[in-house]
């Protein structure tokens, strides 16, 4: 052998050891040993989003999809931007909404028959933006408490902001300030409310985080409080982010104390960031740890991804045999994904032993192509069982 070549042939073989050392995940391990099999339970749901809930006929639309498409639960977007898309007492009605109609009331009776679950969406914190304050009513929180808001760096509230203001912090809105809590007992009363009145199988919290906050910037959402008050002093970012994440936490947890009083048998749920960086340092939505110390029953990973590669790379980074049979798996059907991608994120669901999996959302099953969409998908082959219709995993009754 040369010595000239031995250098060059160490180095190949030290690379082969190097590669063959390293462990595959466990996520990756659960997807290359999964034997495709249809789950006897699996929860398949479908986000409606609230502007598809105004009329009966679009709610019978949704409800006859769901049934063609085998879904099993609903998961239905009742507060939007401090409104309802039910009767209340207290938050202004929607605009839009059909004279007469009850939405949520209309969903409940179409759906109940065919053994569909019906959960109540809600957006806790997210409460206006620029298109809702033209429209609502005097009584709107962004009227009637204007101090509820969050406050960005500066100390200036999120309602001032311009639309154009708002894409430059990349926001949905105007957010709620979760370290109030004024603000906190009023959510826990939209929740008791419609507990009391509606007949759900579960309560859904979404937009239950701050809005994206960036470090050192004027976008940095509800610090302003938390800064110390001398400016020779450094701020402590751990600190500040700690603050902000046990705020969003204990609005959890009062949700969940009141879901325990008046309605133990209702699960609650929560639409979360499928990404570890952005949980901890931009939203601060601590929702492994609601899993795990049983705040929440079930959390959904928007994991709206049009590659296979990014859906794994996401997803993986929360895989924990712990929590993994709570997970629920989201699926944005709407950027319609590359077929072979979306059964990708159905097989990525099932081989982590995942709760099911939620499409977004309803307006692409009402699309006037819906059927032929439908049919390139093959959603009623992969979901080729009925077996268990309704969501009815473990609730909230049995945990401690």
């Amino acid at each position: 052998m040369s010595l000239k070549r031995f250098p060059l042939i160490c180095a190949s073989v030290i690379a082969i050891v190097a590669t063959c050392s390293v462990e595959s995940s466990p996520y990756d391990v659960a997807l290359s040993s999964y034997s495709p099999v249809t789950p006897l339970r699996e929860v398949r749901a479908l986000w409606i989003v609230r502007d598809s809930i105004k009329t009966t006929e679009s709610i019978r639309a949704i409800v006859e999809s769901m049934r063609r498409n085998k879904f099993n639960t609903a998961i239905v977007q009742v507060r939007g931007r401090g409104d309802a898309y039910y009767r209340s007492e207290f938050v202004p009605v929607a605009a839009g909404i059909a004279p007469g109609l009850d939405p949520l009331a209309e969903f409940i009776r179409v759906a109940k028959p065919y053994g569909i679950s019906v959960h109540a969406w809600i957006n806790v914190f997210l409460g206006a933006d620029r298109e809702s304050l033209r429209t609502a009513p005097k009584n709107h929180l962004a009227f009637a408490h204007r101090d509820w808001f969050l406050r960005d760096r500066s100390g200036r509230s999120m309602l001032t902001y311009s639309a154009r203001e708002m894409r430059a912090a990349d926001v949905e809105g105007a957010f709620l300030d979760p370290s109030n809590q004024d603000v906190r007992r009023y959510n826990v009363q939209v929740v008791h409310e419609l507990l009391s009145k509606y007949p759900v199988d579960g309560i859904h919290l979404d937009y239950i985080r701050y809005p994206s906050s960036q470090t050192g910037t004027p976008f940095d959402f509800g610090i302003n409080s938390l800064l110390p008050t001398d400016p020779r002093k450094a701020p402590d970012i751990l600190a500040m982010r700690k603050a902000r994440a046990e705020n969003v936490t204990q609005m959890v947890s009062e949700i969940r104390e009141e879901i325990r009083r008046i309605g133990p048998s209702r699960i609650l749920s929560a639409a979360v960031w499928p990404n570890k960086m952005k949980v901890e340092e931009r939203v601060f939505q601590m929702w492994p740890e609601w899993l795990r110390s049983r705040l929440i029953d079930y959390a959904f990973l928007m994991a709206y991804y049009d590659t296979e590669t990014l859906h794994d790379q996401r997803v993986s980074q929360f895989f924990d045999p712990e929590i993994n049979n709570r997970m629920i798996i989201g699926v944005g059907i709407y950027k319609n994904p590359a077929p072979k991608v979306a059964l990708h994120q159905l097989t990525s669901a099932r081989a982590m032993g995942a709760a099911g999996i939620c499409y977004f959302h309803a307006e692409w099953f009402l699309s006037k192509n819906a059927i032929e969409k439908e049919k390139k998908y093959q959603l009623p082959e992969v979901f080729d069982t009925w077996k268990d219709p309704g969501f009815t995993p473990a609730r909230t009754s049995s945990i401690p």
